[in-house]
């Protein structure tokens, strides 16, 4: 199992299409916060992808918060992964 060994940040805030995802360390469990402007229409995917980025880097503690603003699933993802390699300290 791979943890998450410190904090990390990537994405863009102001931009349209885009989001930011931060991943902390925990103790156990996942935690997952989301502030989305697509989050009634979208918000069960978009956990759905991130759950399913965690679960292929074999991570099973830390918290995620995203904030999006309407990115798509692959940008999501390229996030994701990326965030968890920098909070991996890779």
């Amino acid at each position: 199992m791979n943890k998450i060994k410190r904090g990390a940040t990537v994405g863009n805030a102001k931009q349209n299409a885009d989001c930011v995802i931060e991943i902390k360390p925990r103790s156990k469990g996942i935690k997952i916060n989301l502030n989305s402007l697509v989050k009634n229409q979208y918000g069960d995917a978009i956990i759905k992808a991130v759950k399913s980025e965690l679960k292929k880097q074999d991570i099973a503690a830390a918290e995620v918060n995203i904030t999006d603003r309407g990115a798509i699933d692959p940008v999501l993802r390229a996030r994701m992964e990326c965030v968890i390699k920098r909070g991996r300290g890779l």
